[in-house]
C-alpha cells in the first residue's frame, strides 16, 4: 500500500459521500482499537470489534498512522474538496484556485494531536471511562417514563449595589419564585418563593460572580438550575469607581479659582468631612489624588497562629481621584473684556520679570565680590 496510492475513505472504512460525522465516528472506532496508549487488560471491554478489514495486513503502527492522516484530510472541509476533486496528487503538490494559489498540503506527524482534536483527550477511554464510573442518573415514573437527568442552564440575575454597600458591606436577601415539589412523590409543583441570603464583602467588584448550586426550579425530569448573582455598580451622585478599588470625585471649579487656589470639603463614603486644599494652578488634566480614601481591599493575610487570631483581615484602601471642571464665564462685556485684557498683560509683565530677575544666591556672590 503505496503512500501515493492511499485511499483515505477506505482507510476509515466509509463511503466517499458519507457525511462529516459519520467519518468522525468510523475515525473514533478505529482509534479506540488502534491507540498505542491503550491498555490491553480493558480491550476485551472497551474495544469495539469491527471485524475484518482491509488494513489487517499492515502492522497496527502502520494503521494508527494511515487512520489520523486520513482523518486529518477528510475532518477539513477544504483538504476534502481539494482531495475529492484533485485526488492526493493535488492535495500534495498544490493547486491554483480562483481565488488564489492553494499551497502543498503536508501532514504534520502527530498522531496524537489528531486524537486529542477529536476526544478532546489524551486518555484513549476517557469519554468510555467516565460513563462506566460515573454513569448518568436516571429517573423512572409512570407519567415520563425512564430517562437521565438533564440539568436546566444556570440563571443569571444582575444586582446592582450601592457604592456605600460595597464600602461596609452588607448582606443582601434576594427573593426568588421557582417550582417546587408539592407532595411527597415528588409528581406535581407550584411557584413557591426562596429567599437566598447574599454576603456582600466590603470592596466587592463589578462583576463578581455569587453561585447558588441548584436552587432553580424543581422538575421530576431534570436537575434544578444553577442561580448565579453577578454584581454591578449602581450610578452614584458624587463618585465613580475606577480601577476596581479607587473612587473618581469630580468637582466643578471657577477660572479664579482655578488660578488663586482654593479649599473645599469632600463627603466620603465613609461620612467623613475631607479638608481638600489646592495650592497650584489647576491646568487642564490635573488631578488630585488621595491616598487610602477609595474603596476597601480585603486580603487574606498569613499569619503566625501563635501572634494573631487565624483568619484576620488587613484592610487596605484604594486613593481618591479628584478631578476638576473648570466653569468659564458664559457672558463678557466690552468692559470686562478689556479688564481681562489688562491682568493677563500685567500678569504676563510680572512673569517676565520673574524669569529674568537674579537668583538670591547671584546677588550674594556679588556683594562678597564687592567687598573684597
Amino acid at each position: 500500500m503505496n503512500r501515493t496510492e492511499l485511499d483515505y475513505y477506505a482507510v476509515l472504512n466509509v463511503p466517499r459521500d458519507a457525511p462529516k460525522e459519520a467519518i468522525t465516528l468510523a475515525y473514533r472506532k478505529l482509534a479506540i482499537r488502534l491507540c498505542p496508549h491503550r491498555d490491553p487488560k480493558y480491550e476485551r471491554d472497551f474495544v469495539p470489534n469491527l471485524g475484518p478489514t482491509h488494513m489487517q495486513t499492515l502492522s497496527q503502527n502502520r494503521q494508527w498512522e494511515y487512520i489520523n492522516m486520513a482523518y486529518d484530510v477528510l475532518g477539513n472541509d477544504l483538504y476534502r474538496a481539494i482531495y475529492d476533486r484533485f485526488g492526493e496528487a493535488g492535495l500534495f503538490q498544490g493547486i491554483y484556485l480562483p481565488n488564489g494559489y492553494f499551497p502543498p498540503y503536508q501532514y504534520h506527524g502527530d498522531h496524537m494531536k489528531v486524537y486529542h482534536d477529536v476526544f478532546g483527550s489524551y486518555s484513549p477511554y476517557a469519554n468510555i471511562i467516565d460513563v462506566v464510573t460515573n454513569p448518568p442518573v436516571l429517573y423512572s415514573s409512570l407519567e415520563h417514563g425512564i430517562g437521565v437527568y438533564r440539568k436546566d442552564p444556570p440563571v443569571e440575575r444582575i444586582i446592582y449595589l450601592e457604592l456605600e454597600e460595597v464600602f461596609t458591606g452588607c448582606t443582601k436577601l434576594m427573593h426568588v419564585w421557582r417550582q417546587e415539589f408539592a407532595d411527597s412523590k415528588e409528581t406535581r409543583t407550584e411557584k413557591k418563593k426562596k429567599t437566598l441570603k447574599l454576603k456582600i464583602s466590603p470592596g466587592t467588584t463589578a462583576g463578581t460572580r455569587f453561585c447558588f448550586k441548584e436552587e432553580g426550579d424543581r422538575s421530576p425530569t431534570k436537575i434544578p438550575a444553577d442561580i448565579i448573582f453577578i454584581t454591578a455598580d449602581k450610578p452614584h451622585p458624587l463618585f465613580e469607581r475606577s480601577q476596581h478599588h479607587n473612587l473618581v470625585y469630580t468637582h466643578d471649579i471657577t477660572l479664579k479659582e482655578a488660578l488663586v487656589g482654593f479649599t473645599f470639603t469632600i463627603t466620603t463614603l465613609g461620612k467623613r468631612a475631607l479638608k481638600i486644599i489646592i495650592s497650584d494652578v489647576v491646568c487642564p488634566g490635573y488631578t488630585k489624588v488621595v491616598p487610602k480614601e477609595g474603596l476597601p481591599v480585603c486580603k487574606e493575610e498569613p499569619i503566625a497562629p501563635d501572634m494573631k487570631p487565624s483568619g484576620l483581615k488587613e484592610v487596605t484602601f484604594g486613593d481618591l481621584i479628584v478631578k476638576f471642571q473648570v466653569e468659564f464665564p458664559k457672558l463678557m462685556n466690552y468692559k470686562m473684556r478689556n479688564l481681562t485684557k489688562e491682568f493677563f498683560c500685567e500678569l504676563q509683565k510680572m512673569q517676565d520679570e520673574a524669569e529674568n530677575a537674579p537668583h538670591p544666591l547671584q546677588n550674594l556672590l556679588k556683594n562678597i565680590k564687592r567687598r573684597k
